[in-house]
């Protein structure tokens, strides 16, 4: 198919075939240097892959994609479970003494007690992550005391067991049975090569009052106009479809959600497009030293993006966002 022909062809979201543009990035992550072809919908902005790659199972290695690496395992013994599940009910807004000391003494809230709270989430709940790799948030969530935790992806090599209730499941979300009190995906639906299929069968997963939360890049943002194909987030060839907030808006609608709530939770990495422009892939970043990861960022650069990024947030022009999606 012809340049010209491509700027023609119905959007995959919004089957708009009018005022589309070509963008060419290359992939990074790798260091590959290899050039892929993008379309931007002239309508709702999705960006979204032209030619799938027969061969993209070879973008994610097993032995180098971060998500599939084994996370590190922490068995707990019984008391201190005991003790974390106190604390975890206390965040979750189910008050109790104990937890309260706790809270207050660790300080630190992870983030995904702000999602579990917007869900209405206690420890029985029942959740799934969906594009989970091996299941390091799946780990962490069973040892502050969740009880009903699974996991799929159809990259993993195989079905894991964990042996403390956590399995991961090779298996793509058309092939998920069951319902979920909340169903996530962290930076995952935009690996997936049919958008609108994919969030009907994730209606399907979602019980009649629970929650899905796409935690996804989006493409309508401060860092994906200032630096363009050299922007982090595109990740030719990994990422298939880069959503905008009325691209998601849209998908939602189709598929009997309502976007309940969107949070910006943008961070410093969006400012690794820095590295892009200065020759660093991925790869060579995240192989620095610790502390030098972002180099060639001086510290100044480092403080200075990190309040950007906080700002950009505010601002909604973030270049990542959590989309609560609510049963029609």
């Amino acid at each position: 198919m012809s340049p010209e022909d491509k700027l023609t062809q119905p959007c995959i979201v919004c089957d708009n075939v009018l005022g589309h543009r070509l963008h060419y990035p290359r992939e990074m992550m790798f260091n590959s240097g290899e050039i892929f072809e993008y379309l931007e919908c002239g309508y709702c902005g999705c960006l979204q892959i032209t030619q799938i790659p027969e061969d993209l199972d070879r973008h994610y290695p097993n032995d180098g994609y971060y998500s599939y690496k084994p996370p590190k395992q922490n068995p707990l013994p019984a008391w201190m479970l005991h003790l974390r599940s106190a604390r975890t009910r206390h965040l979750l807004g189910q008050k109790n003494a104990m937890g309260g000391i706790l809270a207050f003494l660790t300080k630190n809230e992870s983030v995904h007690f702000s999602w579990f709270r917007r869900g209405g989430l206690s420890l029985e709940s029942s959740i799934v992550d969906i594009g989970c790799g091996a299941g390091e948030l799946l780990l962490k969530l069973q040892r502050e005391g969740f009880s009903n935790l699974q996991g799929a992806d159809p990259f993993i090599r195989e079905d894991i067991d964990y042996g403390n209730g956590v399995r991961i499941l090779k298996q793509a979300p058309t092939e998920l049975g069951g319902t979920f009190d909340f169903v996530m995906l962290h930076n995952s639906f935009e690996h997936m090569p049919d958008p609108k299929g994919t969030l009907a069968a994730l209606h399907r997963l979602v019980s009649r009052d629970g929650t899905l939360l796409l935690r996804i890049p989006v493409a309508d943002c401060y860092a994906r106009r200032k630096y363009g194909i050299h922007w982090v987030q595109w990740d030719a060839p990994r990422h298939l479809y880069l959503h905008t907030v009325k691209s998601i808006h849209l998908l939602a609608e189709q598929a009997g959600f309502n976007v309940s709530e969107i949070v910006y939770d943008s961070s410093l990495f969006q400012f690794a497009s820095e590295s892009y422009l200065r020759s660093f892939s991925h790869s060579e970043r995240v192989g620095a030293p610790t502390g030098k990861r972002l180099a060639p960022f001086s510290l100044e650069e480092r403080e200075y993006f990190t309040a950007m990024a906080d700002e950009l947030n505010r601002l909604h022009d973030g270049d990542s966002a959590c989309f609560y999606l609510r049963p029609r």
